[in-house]
């Protein structure tokens, strides 16, 4: 095990751009230093394969933080005032932090990811060796790759896409150099970042390869056309999600992991070959645990294995007790089975779900869910959802998401979509005494989080989200 290093990052660049911190991140097969001022040392095409196979950055992506934002999540032991980092996110506070000496998390993460990969994309070119269409390759998932991490940030920090305002609402700069020295870009529109999301995945599709069997954390034809699902689900445009979806199932797996022919947990396959994976994440600390509300629990069937698989403490299955279940993120015998947070072909057969519910064609819209619902199940215990009412079929299609999803990351951002229909009730929190001590109401504006401070202290002519 060699290490790699991120040496001697410029500190105002740091905390103007991406917050990164001096790295010590693990390789198992290549040493890579990148210098100063954006100067690299990856010479080869073979040096670029290996940045994007073993930069574990780019695989541990997903910050734990973001599904401290989530309606699904309770905290018995927070204390009113809130002392730490994550107490000011978990109550949607204006700013998690106060410190400008500290790195602005959410922010830097997903910046960090964006400058790796436009570390390939402003070097792949002159890399020795390979072929003209290995470069293309490695271009093209650094082009995928990005766009991926610019959907998290636009979705964090501006407004919920809305043709009619995307054009003037705020979201976060654009950032394609990998010189930490240069001047940081304004912020865009969100139009302008959701322009630039599906203008450099499409550019990607021609030179992605077909699929990424041996590595699901690399980029492949169907892992692009699954980001332009979710792409286009979080725009609002379902027709659009749909045929998306369908062309990721269409070009690479179609089959739902089947959690009833596992038998248990431990059979979980490694999500880095795992049938039903598509373009895999994990969160940057894996071994997670979170306390689910008693409301999310009770959401479940009994006999639903995603509960048998995940969470500890199940009792009677009353769910009276805040605390006393927990979710696992390595599943309940500590198998590792870590939560795919990324796209997946569960998550595929649910936007065409929804797709299908939001036009009321509910023959399609059941036919998805059951395809997703009944791999999760023993095959003797399985129920199959019916019903002939649209507003009944898309609830269900939308809990069904929030159940197989469930500490993800990806939550806040149903709940941001969701808010702008006028879908998503008060969201509350409470104290161990169950005294209320913060509350998310319909239409708040903490939906959208603000610049954090370390990042407008460089740019103070920016202007600041509500």
């Amino acid at each position: 095990m060699k290490t790699l290093n991120i040496l001697n990052i410029n500190t105002r660049i740091w905390l103007v751009l991406i917050a990164l911190p001096i790295l010590l991140l693990s390789s198992c097969d290549k040493y890579l230093d990148v210098q100063p001022k954006g100067k690299r040392l990856l010479k080869t095409v073979g040096d670029y394969d290996l940045w994007l196979n073993n930069l574990i950055s780019l695989e541990q992506a997903i910050p734990n933080e973001l599904n401290l934002l989530d309606d699904n999540v309770d905290d018995i032991y927070i204390k009113n005032p809130f002392t730490s980092r994550d107490n000011f996110v978990y109550t949607w506070q204006p700013q998690f932090t106060t410190d400008l000496g500290t790195s602005p998390v959410l922010w830097k993460d997903f910046y960090e990811s964006i400058y790796y990969y436009n570390v390939v994309l402003n070097g792949i070119d002159e890399a020795i060796g390979g072929s003209t269409e290995q470069k293309n390759s490695l271009r093209a998932e650094a082009l995928l790759g990005r766009a991926f991490a610019y959907l998290y940030l636009v979705n964090l920090y501006g407004n919920v896409y809305k043709a009619e305002t995307a054009g003037k609402d705020l979201a976060v700069p654009f950032v394609t150099s990998h010189d930490l020295n240069n001047p940081t870009p304004p912020r865009s529109t969100v139009k302008e970042i959701y322009d630039h999301i599906i203008a450099d995945v499409n550019a990607a599709i021609a030179g992605l390869p077909k699929d990424n069997n041996q590595n699901r954390f690399r980029g492949s034809l169907p892992a692009a056309y699954s980001v332009l699902a979710r792409t286009y689900l979080y725009m609002g445009n379902y027709t659009k999600a749909a045929e998306n979806a369908q062309l990721a199932l269409d070009n690479g797996q179609k089959t739902v992991l089947d959690f009833g022919a596992l038998g248990s947990i431990s059979a979980m396959p490694s999500i880095v070959v795992r049938p039903g994976a598509i373009y895999a994440r994990i969160h940057k600390t894996t071994f997670t645990q979170f306390t689910p509300t008693l409301s999310l629990l009770k959401r479940f069937d009994k006999k639903d294995l995603r509960l048998a698989f995940y969470y500890t403490n199940l009792g009677d299955y009353s769910f009276d007790k805040r605390g006393a279940t927990v979710h696992l993120g390595w599943g309940v015998n500590y198998s590792q089975a870590l939560p795919n947070c990324g796209t997946s072909v569960e998550e595929m057969r649910l936007i065409l779900a929804e797709a299908a519910a939001r036009g009321n064609d509910l023959s399609k819209a059941l036919s998805e869910l059951d395809l997703v619902r009944k791999a999760r199940f023993k095959a003797a215990d399985y129920q199959k959802y019916q019903s002939a009412v649209q507003e009944e079929v898309l609830q269900k299609v939308l809990t069904e998401r929030n159940l197989e999803f469930a500490f993800t990351g990806t939550r806040w951002f149903d709940m941001r979509r969701l808010d702008a229909e006028g879908l998503m009730p008060v969201i509350n929190r409470y104290d161990p005494q169950n005294n209320l001590i913060a509350s998310l109401p319909p239409h708040s504006t903490r939906y959208t989080l603000q610049i954090p401070l370390q990042v407008m202290s460089f740019n103070p002519d920016w202007p600041q989200n509500p």
